[in-house]
């Protein structure tokens, strides 16, 4: 029976979960790690939910027989287009679902203008080898360092002022320049997600003329994204985060590229872990990645 590729719907977000999961567990089980850690339930992560209300033309899924048994999502931000789930059922795989849906998605991310495809892989090298295929091209490892919130105290302290920041109007406006130096694009309605959705907290530095110059995101468990205009501050805003969470004690996640060598030394340095690495493939390069830590290689 043929596979029929669809867009999304918002009833197809269950099934696409479990896609994910189980996805997930065999290539954790093929890569040697511990499949069983890997979360298996039929409940849409709210960044599932934001990518297929915001971008409904980006989310796609493959019907075989009658189930949702691979699917894709990316979002368009300027002249970027961003990969943020491809997964296929594992009984699906290796017989161009997965290139299908990635056809699909790409396509409509150029046409609302897109010209650099991005994509964060993880280290299965056939799936670096389809989006190589595609033009994407490896630029640098992202690695998921693990480590006490405490330990970044010991970062330098913030010499700015730091405060509270907010999904207003008045907010964005204050971030969007950075966004535009940093990462090449505005954020906004990103920065509105997080704050409305994910329940998170933000911190900004800001400098004597009111203008924003760095900004980190962060909760219980992790931290990110995280925007600064220099790469010490970066280590400034990570310091203020820590002291945010001091009451917790429990582990936390930060993403860092590998070419944002202030980062990675001072949060090794620091005690962090290094868990495991993905691949930031590209059409070209872009951003600032030497002061900016991602949330993740969904939204990035």
């Amino acid at each position: 029976m043929d596979t029929e590729y669809r867009l999304a719907r918002d009833e197809d977000l269950p099934a696409m979960r479990m896609v994910q999961g189980l996805a997930l567990r065999d290539l954790a089980a093929r890569m040697g790690t511990d499949a069983a850690s890997m979360p298996l339930d039929d409940q849409p992560t709210p960044p599932m939910r934001y990518l297929r209300r915001t971008a409904p033309a980006l989310s796609w899924v493959a019907v075989h027989e009658g189930r949702v048994m691979g699917f894709s999502q990316g979002f368009v931000r300027g002249d970027l287009w961003f990969l943020s789930n491809l997964f296929v059922h594992p009984e699906l795989q290796k017989g161009g679902t997965g290139a299908a849906l990635l056809r699909r998605c790409l396509e409509a991310g150029t046409r609302r203008g897109a010209a650099v495809r991005a994509v964060c892989s993880s280290p299965e090298l056939a799936a670096q080898a389809l989006y190589a295929r595609h033009g994407m091209i490896p630029r640098f490892p992202l690695f998921a360092l693990q480590g006490r919130a405490q330990a970044l105290r010991a970062l330098p302290a913030p010499r700015m002022r730091v405060v509270q920041a907010a999904s207003t109007n008045f907010w964005l406006g204050r971030i969007g320049p950075l966004d535009q130096f940093v990462w090449g694009r505005r954020r906004d309605a990103d920065h509105r997600f997080a704050h409305r959705e994910l329940n998170v907290g933000c911190l900004a530095n800001l400098g004597d003329d009111g203008s924003v110059a760095g900004y980190v995101y962060h909760h219980a468990g992790q931290l990110g994204p995280l925007c600064a205009r220099t790469p010490r501050m970066q280590l400034e805003l990570l310091h203020a985060a820590g002291a945010a969470l001091a009451q917790s004690d429990k582990n936390i996640r930060i993403w860092v590229p590998g070419i944002n060598g202030a980062a990675l030394v001072a949060l090794l340095e620091a005690g962090f872990r290094i868990l495991f690495s993905n691949l930031l493939m590209a059409s070209r390069r872009f951003g600032r990645f030497d002061r900016y830590l991602p949330s993740g290689g969904t939204l990035l």
